[in-house]
């Protein structure tokens, strides 16, 4: 690709050379046919490259042409498009070796790659990639333009939207943590994923026991992370791995939540809130606020003490009201 295309696709201008460009690379790795971006003026070092993508003309960085922009990261997100390889289907194929049951209605251009099993009464849609060993169960609807990626479950009466993005392993509609007395709650609703949602490998969205779990549209869900039944998350949210949300919580729109959060059963973040990692949440949290998260990193004696001194929090809480009782009394 030449810088020209590259120029014309961020409508900003090129100085230099007309390269033909062959990769995207970071700094350390970059040759004379590779674009670089940099934001920050740390990264000027010592190196020749193609095509540098900045909002500034770097000193030290040796280069044949130079696109300058305001925002690199939005230009790094449209020239990452021309190499990304993650692409849907351009046309259909439906492997031998895969197994569609009866009642089955499959869109255009969408593939279906080898042993990939889909029950009864499944709708996918236009320009899905659908890869091996994905299991699709009873009455399922999948949208268009989606990917899924192998060892995927999308349990029964599941509902995937469009633009929708769930890697390996993911798990779509298994049953609901739910007992009562020892004996098993059936979990008969089901999970509903809304447009533009992403969710990383091994995440696990747990079925409804009546009604439905759902994800609302453009919520990015990282790697790990549970989300249990009847969880409500609403628009635009962020999810980082290992966090777990507990049953029929309801979280707003643009909520993010960072690494190992803990949110139990019933809670109630509101919009706009930011849960930093390892924050634990029970009961009600009011939006457009950050929250902080469990102790900082500390050294090791440092934090025995601390540990050692909210154990005896009670006690000092029991003299600390003698005190203040006592001074009562006495200015009495």
């Amino acid at each position: 690709m030449k810088v020209s295309e590259i120029s014309k696709i961020l409508n900003k201008p090129f100085e230099g050379e007309d390269i033909e460009i062959l990769s995207v690379r970071e700094i350390e790795n970059a040759d004379e046919n590779s674009i670089i971006f940099i934001s920050d003026k740390k990264q000027d070092i010592e190196k020749f490259v193609g095509l540098v993508i900045s909002p500034f003309k770097p000193n030290n960085i040796k280069y044949k042409s130079i696109i300058i922009v305001e925002d690199v990261k939005l230009a790094m997100i449209e020239v990452l498009k021309l190499f990304d390889w993650h692409k849907t289907s351009k046309n259909s194929f439906i492997s031998e070796k895969s197994t569609i049951l009866e009642n089955v209605e499959i869109g255009e251009n969408t593939t279906i790659m080898d042993f990939v099993y889909i029950s009864k009464n499944v709708k996918i849609g236009k320009n899905c990639l659908i890869y091996p060993f994905v299991y699709i169960g009873e009455n399922v609807k999948i949208g268009d333009n989606c990917i899924i990626y192998p060892h995927v479950y999308i349990g029964e009466f599941c509902i995937i939207g469009n633009n929708v993005i769930l890697h390996a392993g993911v798990k779509i509609g298994s049953d609901g943590f739910g007992y009562y007395k020892n004996k098993k709650i059936p979990q008969i609703g089901n999970v509903i994923i809304e447009d533009d949602v992403e969710i990383g490998a091994n995440s696990c969205i747990d079925r409804a026991t009546i009604s439905s779990t759902i994800i609302k549209k453009g919520t990015k869900i990282d790697n790990l992370v549970q989300i249990a039944h009847n969880v409500i998350v609403g628009k635009n949210c962020y999810i980082a791995s290992q966090t777990g949300i507990a049953g029929s919580s309801k979280i707003g729109n643009n909520v993010i939540l960072a690494g190992q959060v803990g949110i139990a059963d019933h809670s109630i973040i509101e919009d706009n809130a930011i849960l930093l990692a390892k924050a634990g949440a029970n009961g009600y949290v009011e939006g457009n606020k950050i929250y902080g998260s469990a102790l900082p990193l500390l050294e090791r004696m440092q934090y025995l003490r601390i540990i050692n001194i909210i154990k005896k929090l009670p006690e000092i809480y029991e003299l600390f009201n003698k005190l203040k009782a006592s001074n009562k009394e006495g200015s009495s």
